[in-house]
């Protein structure tokens, strides 16, 4: 991968332009581990923005489901 289909991929899932430059600064100056590091918080990040935003459909969809199902 180069570098700029790395800055599309970063672009594409929401990273903000100021990760994007910190993160290829790092690239380009053979900090890979920290770039890494980096990246890991990113992903863990955006996990925990789908699990909020999981629960939050999912709550009101269980409360329908609990109020229209019959009780056995």
């Amino acid at each position: 991968m180069n570098a700029e289909s790395a800055k599309q991929c970063l672009t594409d899932i929401g990273c903000n332009p100021d990760r994007i430059s910190q993160l290829a600064e790092l690239v380009e100056a053979g900090k890979l581990t920290e770039a890494k590091q980096r990246l890991r918080c990113l992903r863990c990040d955006l996990m925990e923005e789908l699990h909020v935003c999981q629960r939050r459909v999912d709550q009101p969809a269980d409360y329908r489901k609990r109020k229209t199902s019959p009780i056995c």
